[in-house]
């Protein structure tokens, strides 16, 4: 069976990366008033990091879905039979059922997989489903083998403020209400015990017990050497590398991933972000 992996955006790929990496890509809008870029595209993340600073109320979107259309028709017409989709979670955004509705429309086959998180772990399950795919397995035991990593993966975030992840409506009401609290700094999760949605994990004084907390936390959670660990951050270098030392020290042998948050999950989290990630290998 020929077999077509998808990911958008979300990923923190670029386009021009994905392609090298055999992955088809769908990138999401990031509109600035009446300007809009497709990420990853002709937008990159030093770009939307100073529109930030900026003061700029930028908004994001679906990936167009004429494009995705054209995309799935070309597909077919070049002989793939089914596509495995790993999108940005289904909590968060409605581009898993907008991706599901194009396949239809095109009758293309399609498995979208829930991966109940964005970033790296996003990314690292399509390059995962892509390898996978070349190694000739079948498309349940791929399937099998995402979901697994999935239910062993787990992503915190710790936001500067809050405000622009309450004004996207990307928070639970839970969660959202921690902004109007004073000296409170929240630590946030995005997992499958969430259902992808951002909500809290943790309540705390300062945002260095907020990274002592989040990296004993995963401590506790039986992570080995098969896992990969991950820091990412929203132009806050000086904080991440202070996360990076404190996470990736506990785990001398790992495999780990040090960047950036990628543009579109950046106009919802603003300036100031660090999150750490980690996934079970496929």
């Amino acid at each position: 069976m020929k077999i077509a992996v998808v990911t958008d955006s979300g990923s923190g790929l670029t386009q021009q990366e994905a392609k090298a990496k055999g992955l088809f890509y769908l990138p999401l809008q990031i509109v600035d008033n009446e300007k809009t870029y497709l990420d990853g595209v002709d937008v990159g993340i030093e770009e939307i990091f100073s529109m930030i600073k900026e003061g700029k109320m930028l908004k994001t979107s679906l990936p167009p879905l004429g494009l995705v259309e054209n995309m799935f028709k070309k597909m077919k017409t070049d002989g793939y039979e089914h596509i495995i989709c790993i999108s940005l979670t289904a909590g968060i955004s409605s581009t898993m059922q907008s991706i599901m509705i194009a396949a239809e429309e095109a009758k293309m086959p399609i498995s979208c997989v829930e991966c109940y998180s964005t970033c790296y772990i996003q990314q690292y399950l399509a390059m995962a489903a892509k390898r996978l795919v070349d190694e000739g397995i079948e498309l349940e035991v791929i399937l099998q083998r995402l979901q697994e990593s999935i239910t062993h993966s787990n992503t915190l975030i710790v936001p500067d403020d809050l405000d622009h992840l309450k004004r996207g409506g990307r928070l639970t009401p839970v969660a959202a209400a921690l902004g109007g609290m004073l000296k409170i700094k929240p630590i946030l999760q995005l997992n499958e015990t969430s259902q992808g949605k951002i909500d809290t994990f943790a309540k705390v004084r300062t945002m260095s017990k907020a990274l002592q907390n989040a990296v004993d936390s995963f401590e506790k959670e039986g992570i080995d050497e098969n896992y990969i660990l991950v820091v990412l951050h929203t132009d806050a270098l000086e904080t991440a590398e202070q996360l990076k030392e404190m996470y990736f020290n506990k785990y001398p042998h790992h495999e780990t991933i040090f960047g950036y948050i990628g543009p579109v999950i950046s106009v919802h989290t603003g300036i100031g972000c660090v999150g750490l990630q980690y996934i079970k290998k496929v």
